[in-house]
């Protein structure tokens, strides 16, 4: 007997119609969202994981457009999320197979609080995990500087919230000086995860080798350690922000060395990166704000302590003040009763040195009258000497004089005026002889020698 052959086209079809026939739907299912499009319907590739992340079960599913617009609004509306690759979702759909498409799933129902469930049951299992691991509130207990200006920032360059987290911090009216140091990171979609955590660990290195960190181009522009890393972005949808419900990043966060500053921008829910996280701030602006109040804070109370410093210096100027008056005064006293000793004293002193004085000059004007009387003794014996002496010489000049020669005979023979001598005559010379009586001019006949 011959075996029947089918075509493919036959086989399929056959298949289409058993399924139709048996399996006609819908059915309540559960997957994640592989991959998904939007091509005026919406495509989608719905997957199961086992425990350790294999694929166990893939298939095609499709949303038709008018069932699609409903269906979207609906879900936002509930969820304020988007459906995306990533999420896990309960879907109301019917089995289709087609001879040629293949097998896939006809969409015409999602349940959001199914969504809602498994993103909070995630969170609350990273969150129970890092919890059981002792690290949930480590990166809480880090001290912020009480003035943290040099940031290390991972956000996207691009992101409408790190440019508002640098104006308010550049602009701020306080005119506080800031330093800031941009790690770029993907802030959305599957990479996101990897992408901060290569962030903080860049930024983990260049705290270690802060030797380095002058030449680093994420150094700040003194080349200094940073004091804080701040987390930001500008908002989104849960699913967008569905990298900081990650436990690799929650938990990299939570052994982070320095204080972490998280502003996400997502008001509604609180993600795990938030709850391990030094700081819970909603936005990027409410971030910066932060900072500047932080500094503010900080230069108050040093005014503030200034303020007490000089209030305390002046009343302790004030005591001091009047401690010194008052020694002042007691020394005052004490001296000038000092001094009146002292001056008695010497009022005394100088009594008894005045008495000795006065007794003094008495005998010393006795000594020196009595040597007086000693001196004009000796002057008048030895003036009356030297007279008697003078008297001797005076007699012995006028016995020598030319008047006693002359009235003894002798007389004085000039020539010219001058004494002669026998060797300065010649004849007829005329000289003159002094006598007792007068004068005699005589010339010079005759010399004759002895």
């Amino acid at each position: 007997m011959e075996e029947e052959i089918f075509s493919l086209s036959e086989v399929l079809n056959a298949v289409s119609r058993t399924i139709q026939k048996n399996l006609a739907g819908p059915y309540w299912t559960c997957a994640e969202i592989a991959e998904i499009s939007y091509r005026g319907h919406c495509y989608l590739t719905l997957a199961e994981t086992d425990a350790s992340g294999r694929i166990i079960a893939k298939c095609r599913a499709t949303i038709w457009k008018n069932t699609f617009d409903a269906l979207s609004v609906k879900f936002f509306q509930q969820t304020g999320l988007q459906l995306c690759s990533g999420m896990r979702v309960q879907v109301l759909a019917a089995p289709n197979f087609h001879s040629e498409f293949g097998f896939s799933l006809n969409i015409v129902g999602i349940e959001p609080r199914y969504t809602l469930g498994e993103i909070a049951l995630r969170r609350q299992e990273t969150i129970n995990r890092l919890a059981q691991e002792g690290i949930i509130e480590n990166n809480k207990k880090l001290q912020l500087s009480i003035v943290p200006q040099r940031i290390a920032v991972i956000s996207s360059a691009s992101a409408a919230g790190y440019q508002d987290f640098i104006n308010q911090l550049t602009n701020n009216p306080l005119g506080y000086k800031f330093y800031t140091a941009l790690y770029p990171a993907l802030m959305q979609g599957e990479k996101s995860p990897q992408s901060v955590i290569e962030a903080l660990l860049q930024i983990k290195n260049d705290v270690e080798t802060h030797g380095r960190a002058s030449q680093n181009k994420h150094a700040c522009q003194d080349g200094a350690i940073f004091d804080a890393v701040v987390i930001i972005r500008g908002g989104g949808s849960e699913m967008d922000l569905k990298a900081f419900d990650d436990y690799a990043v929650a938990r990299e966060v939570a052994l982070f060395p320095l204080p972490v500053l998280a502003g996400i921008g997502h008001t509604k829910d609180t993600s795990v990166v938030d709850i391990v996280a030094n700081m819970e701030l909603k936005t990027p602006t409410a971030v910066a704000d932060y900072l500047i109040h932080t500094i503010d804070s900080a230069w108050k109370n040093v005014e503030d302590c200034s303020q007490r410093l000089f209030a305390y210096a002046a009343t302790t100027l004030d005591n001091e003040k009047q401690s010194l008056t008052q020694i002042t005064e007691f020394l005052s006293a004490k001296a000038k009763t000092a001094t009146d000793i002292e001056k008695q004293k010497i009022d005394s002193c100088a009594y008894r040195l005045q008495i000795s004085a006065k007794r003094l000059a008495n005998d010393t004007l006795r000594t020196i009258t009595s040597k007086q009387d000693s001196i004009s003794r000796a002057v008048r014996f030895t003036i009356s000497q030297k007279l008697s002496i003078f008297d001797l010489l005076e007699q012995k000049i006028k016995s020598i004089s030319p008047e006693e020669a002359f009235k003894r005979g002798y007389s004085l023979t000039l020539k010219d005026g001058k004494p002669i001598s026998i060797s300065t005559l010649k004849n007829g010379d005329k000289i003159e002889t002094i006598c007792s009586d007068g004068r005699i001019t005589s010339t010079v006949d005759e010399i004759a020698g002895l």
